[in-house]
């Protein structure tokens, strides 16, 4: 599936919107657009929303943890918004869901 990417702002939050495959092949696209988010630094929280990603691999995923600990570092916090099944179970099973994810429950209950 083709990679496609749109960056909003809503108020002090920037929501990344990847949308497509995040592997090995795409990961390193994603990465370029986060890091320019996080050095730019105008912006206090930083929403990648994953509701049209429709895979996530050991390298999309190791990028999410390397901008997580990037924009923390920078005073930003970094939360994965609306993933979808595939995305959950891979953020579950990883125990990420709790770090990338943790105002996200797919039962409604808070976390």
């Amino acid at each position: 599936m083709p990679f496609d990417c749109t960056i909003e702002r809503e108020g002090e939050t920037i929501v990344v919107v990847p949308e497509g495959d995040v592997d090995v092949v795409n990961a390193a696209l994603l990465r370029q657009v986060l890091q320019q988010v996080v050095e730019r630094r105008d912006c206090t929280r930083l929403d990648i929303d994953m509701s049209a990603v429709t895979f996530l691999d050991s390298s999309g995923l190791g990028m999410l943890v390397a901008a997580h600990r990037a924009a923390g570092a920078q005073g930003i916090a970094l939360r994965l918004r609306e993933p979808g099944p595939m995305v959950r179970m891979v953020l579950e099973v990883t125990n990420l869901h709790r770090v990338l994810a943790p105002d996200e429950d797919p039962t409604g209950a808070p976390s």
